[in-house]
């Protein structure tokens, strides 16, 4: 790291990854053992419950950030575990839709409480509410400047009071 070590934005950048990661890991593992869902699948089938149980493959992989390779992957992981089911609507032979089956609906409804609980325990506690509003203003900043924009952050930070400026 050398002469970055003592940049503060390059100490941000690389604190980022390391809290995602260990966080992920950590909250992943606490999932598997509580609710028996990996985070992944809980993202997944959140997201499928969010949106009335069925959603397009492609907006899907947008919204789980991954490629369209990794959302098929995934979904066909849970397909497998009886998660989801992937539907093609007889008007549009070219869509796939993931849907969401009772045994998904039940496991995020089992995994929602033990993620919303982890996240609090591991990274909510530690940081004040003026803080979070500066990650959340920083992290949508740097999302729409590299034409990334992400909805529920945009979303979170429009909804954010003014910020009070010194003077």
């Amino acid at each position: 790291m050398g002469e970055h070590a003592e940049d503060p934005r390059f100490a941000a950048f690389y604190g980022l990854l390391v809290v995602e990661w260990r966080l992920g890991e950590r909250l992943d593992a606490e999932l598997e053992a509580t609710a028996g869902v990996s985070l992944n699948r809980l993202e997944l089938l959140l997201h499928l419950h969010w949106k009335d149980g069925r959603r397009r493959m492609s907006d899907l992989a947008d919204a789980l950030l991954l490629s369209r390779g990794g959302a098929t992957r995934l979904v066909a992981k849970a397909e497998q575990e009886g998660l989801v089911r992937r539907e093609i609507p007889p008007d549009d032979r070219r869509a796939t839709y993931a849907v969401l089956t009772d045994e998904g609906r039940a496991a995020a409804e089992r995994g929602f409480p033990v993620y919303v609980e982890a996240v609090q325990r591991l990274f909510q506690d530690f940081i004040s509410d003026e803080e979070a509003e500066v990650l959340v203003r920083v992290w949508n900043r740097v999302l729409e400047g590299n034409d990334m924009a992400c909805a529920p952050i945009s979303a979170a930070a429009a909804a954010l009071p003014e910020p009070v400026q010194p003077g």
